[in-house]
């Protein structure tokens, strides 16, 4: 194995860390303002419909 692969791979570890700590960040941020984690969920998943929806509207 070259070092091509070990950059390769540092970089995935890097942004797999990286969307974990993001998350975490947002979880927490939601957790604060007082949300549960089922009612935040439900209005991630809101937000995503509305973008989805807008995606599809555009074709």
């Amino acid at each position: 194995m070259d070092w091509t692969f070990w950059v390769g791979g540092a970089a995935i570890l890097a942004l797999w860390i990286g969307t974990q700590w993001a998350f975490s960040n947002r979880r927490h941020s939601e957790q604060t303002r007082h949300r549960d984690p089922e009612s935040a969920d439900a209005m991630i998943d809101v937000d995503r419909g509305r973008s989805q929806s807008d995606v599809w509207r555009g074709l």
